[in-house]
């Protein structure tokens, strides 16, 4: 068996000591494959960059004009049902499920669920650099006819083509670019995307859901806990994942988010007749009124405090103390708060804010036992999601009818 020396000799270069080098003075021109970007290195060495004054803010990736033509381009397969499983434990389910390429799944479902789907989950492969995602496509066009499509010269023709097989970040962006395209089609005006991600492709799926959705369609990001506690790979060892949110249409989803309103908080010590009730503050920070409330049972004078308004007018205010809905604490001598009733706030169809932080939905330890128990003891998935955590997100979602999209790791495809 070699020594570690030994091994390392075999693969050295000749240009192996410069590149080493060079990587311990300028490592923001490596890859992470460890090869050197000479096209970044060539950008940073111009004294004018002309193409910035003309293209903008932009995320640009080698393989992305080939990845538009393919969210455009019709399906070339058949759907075959599958007679076993329809006639089967299938016979009677509402749903739909594929087995095939997901992207040609997407191009299938443009005619029939264009603008109709309520709900998109993507587990898409995580990029890691440890064999759990390359480039699949094939390039199914001769040279010429690539280099006529896109108006591309030999050098870039190769380039093109060097992304095939390949894990790098423009492999991956040419993988996930028409997927989210042809996902965006089929949400409707309501419509929500969920897309899982760790930190490898995190910062590059962000600019690619800005710019397919647009910046002013993002709704959340959110950090999943997958472990119980740190392993020992790397210097800090991640123990999240992020699952990044999306509207087709961020105005339209206002009050549409959010966990059912509940019990929980609400009381009535006083035996309202109009039922449990709890308080909210009757300021905000926002530009409102500014005026003296006067406590009737004691005529304490009371104003918002620095930075803050009434919620109320005057006129409102005097009414709604008349009426009970402000009240000066439960003893009478605090400063002012509404008293709000959860019949009013189940009526309004207002819901309970959700964090930004899962901690014990999306484990896999979790999402791994439920496979072995489904599979007879096999794990098929390295890093599997618990049904929990898709129960969770349809549960905040509290709608019974949701056509729902689930995709997974570029394997099985679910529709119903």
């Amino acid at each position: 068996m070699l020594r570690d020396s030994e091994k390392f000799n075999q693969d050295i270069k000749p240009n192996s000591a410069f590149l080493n080098e060079l990587k311990e003075k300028l490592p923001e021109f490596f890859t992470k494959n460890g090869n050197f970007d000479l096209d970044k290195f060539r950008d940073e060495l111009k004294e004018k960059n002309i193409n910035e004054l003309s293209e903008g803010y932009q995320l640009n990736f080698i393989g992305k004009d080939y990845a538009r033509r393919q969210a455009g381009e019709m399906p070339t397969s058949v759907i075959v049902p599958d007679e076993e499983q329809n006639n089967g434990e299938g016979k009677n389910s509402k749903n739909l499920f594929f087995t095939g390429d997901n992207l040609e799944v997407l191009r299938h479902l443009q005619s029939a669920y264009a603008n109709k789907v309520d709900v998109i989950y993507i587990d898409p492969p995580y990029n890691t650099g440890n064999g759990d995602f390359v480039y699949p496509d094939t390039f199914e066009y001769t040279d010429d006819q690539l280099e006529n499509m896109f108006g591309l010269d030999d050098d870039q023709l190769t380039r093109l083509k060097s992304i095939q097989g390949n894990s790098s970040h423009s492999a991956w962006l040419t993988f996930m670019y028409p997927r989210l395209v042809l996902a965006k089609k089929v949400l409707n005006e309501y419509g929500l995307i969920f897309v899982s991600i760790d930190d490898n492709e995190q910062a590059n799926v962000k600019l690619l859901l800005d710019e397919i959705f647009g910046e002013s369609n993002f709704v959340a990001e959110i950090i999943v806990k997958r472990k119980s506690g740190p392993n020992n790979v790397g210097n800090i060892p991640a123990i999240h994942d992020y699952l990044l949110v999306y509207a087709k249409e961020q105005e339209k989803i206002e009050n549409y988010i959010g966990l059912p309103l509940s019990k929980k908080g609400y009381s009535n010590p006083d035996n309202d007749p109009r039922g449990l009730w709890t308080t909210m503050p009757l300021s905000a920070n926002h530009e409102g009124p500014y005026f003296e409330i006067i406590n009737p049972l004691n005529g304490k004078s009371y104003f918002p405090s620095k930075g803050r308004y009434w919620v109320f007018n005057e006129d409102e205010v005097k009414k709604r103390i008349k009426d009970g809905r402000i009240i000066f604490g439960k003893n009478g001598e605090s400063a002012p708060v509404q008293k709000v009733f959860l019949k009013d706030r189940l009526a309004s169809g207002k819901k309970r804010k959700i964090g930004t932080i899962f901690e014990n939905i999306g484990l896999n330890n979790i999402a791994t036992q439920e496979l072995m128990n489904l599979f007879d003891g096999n794990k098929f998935f390295d890093t599997p999601k618990p049904t929990l955590l898709i129960k969770y997100l349809l549960k905040i979602l509290n709608n019974k009818e949701n056509i729902i999209f689930v995709n997974c790791n570029n394997k099985l495809n679910t529709f119903g």
